[in-house]
């Protein structure tokens, strides 16, 4: 009888490390962007949405990186040093979550962040200022070992509608993920997401709700997609591109890697 009970307590044990040890082996970082007070278009819940989502991935377990009302220059360097700390940490797994809230845009079919302070001087001093997206999936490829998420709650509007310049089209452009990679997006390609009536916007709202279940990210994203369709009668429809290569968890499941266990 004796072996029986130190055989449970022993199994008990187990489940217990590999619980707290499935999410601790990878390392998990969060870069939260959240533009607001534009001098054209400003918006109104792009700074609640950056606090709370920070907030979230904070009590999740990821090592939180926060810019708000970055210009240019800001933006740049705010990425650009996210992937130098994601590439320098010592983990051979990790995860690295990209969250931005704001103005975007597309231009000749290419997808661009909206920095604060922009110039109009002329077409190319403005197109330089914004940052092209593509930028970010070149610095995913140079971790190994890497798997990405990106989340764009952005095309509320166009700002620039009616400034003359031809370029500009509306919502974003669909995107092909780089491997290892979903690319999340508040509403489907070329479409308009919606501010909502709450202290954040609707697509926000809804991850806020879901981020903390311990199930995949796909579901997670399934689930807001049919909440944001609820609330909005179809008028915004959430869309994803993935090319991950596993199973990834923004709340992993504590039990993930324990064995099936024996009964007797």
């Amino acid at each position: 009888m004796r072996w029986i009970v130190f055989l449970l307590l022993s199994v008990i044990t187990l489940y217990s490390i590999l619980g707290r040890a499935y999410g601790v082996n990878l390392d998990r970082f969060a870069l939260v962007i959240g533009n607001q007070n534009y001098q054209v278009a400003p918006l109104k819940n792009t700074l609640n949405d950056a606090e709370a989502i920070s907030d979230a991935f904070f009590e999740l377990g990821f090592r939180v990186t926060t810019l708000t009302d970055a210009n240019s220059l800001t933006l740049r360097q705010g990425i650009n040093g996210f992937y130098a700390e994601v590439a320098k940490a010592a983990g051979s797994q990790k995860l690295a979550v990209v969250y931005y809230a704001g103005h975007a845009i597309q231009i000749n079919h290419a997808n661009y962040l909206i920095p604060l302070n922009i110039q109009f001087e002329s077409e190319q001093e403005f197109v330089d200022q914004l940052y092209n997206l593509s930028h970010l999936f070149e610095l995913m490829k140079s971790t190994n070992e890497l798997q990405n998420i990106v989340i764009l709650d952005a095309c509320r509007n166009n700002p620039f509608e009616g400034s003359g310049n031809v370029l500009v089209s509306q919502g974003l452009a669909p995107v092909k993920a780089p491997s290892a990679t979903l690319i999340a997006f508040a509403t489907e390609p070329g479409g308009i997401a919606l501010d909502g009536r709450s202290d954040n916007g609707v697509y926000t709202k809804h991850l806020l709700k879901y981020i903390s279940e311990s199930i995949s990210i796909e579901e997670v994203f399934k689930k807001v997609r049919s909440a944001v369709a609820k609330e909005t009668r179809n008028r915004q429809i959430p869309w994803e591109h993935s090319s991950l290569l596993g199973e990834v968890y923004f709340s992993p499941p504590k039990n993930k890697e324990v064995p099936n266990i024996v009964v007797f």
